[in-house]
């Protein structure tokens, strides 16, 4: 599959574009491998990105459940930008300016 990055950088494309890697044969609980999930509305602060909960085991879960993404608080647009500099061999200190910017045009003080 080829995927263009400036789909990755629009919210509603990238979440799809990670759902369609992630989970090609639908959503799977991490806890119990259930089939069986439900959708549960979308992230208070990503409005892109779907919840999700497991209907045998109750496991709550998202779109970067079981990801490298899980559990950190950047926007994924963010982490896109990053890997694609690191992907450029760019310097450490270069990339955290460059995402210390996008951190910035996504949420200006």
């Amino acid at each position: 599959m080829q995927i263009n990055i400036t789909n990755l950088l629009d919210d509603v494309q990238g979440y799809q574009t990670v759902r369609e890697l992630c989970s090609p044969d639908g959503i799977t609980c991490p806890s119990c491998a259930s089939q069986h999930i439900i959708k549960r509305g979308f992230d208070d602060t990503e409005s892109a990105r779907q919840r999700y909960e497991c209907h045998d085991c109750d496991q709550r879960l998202d779109d970067l459940t079981d990801t490298i993404f899980a559990g950190h608080h950047q926007l994924l647009k963010v982490w896109v930008l990053c890997l694609y500099f690191m992907g450029l061999n760019v310097s450490n200190e270069q990339i955290g300016s460059c995402c210390r910017c996008a951190l910035w045009c996504c949420h200006p003080s």
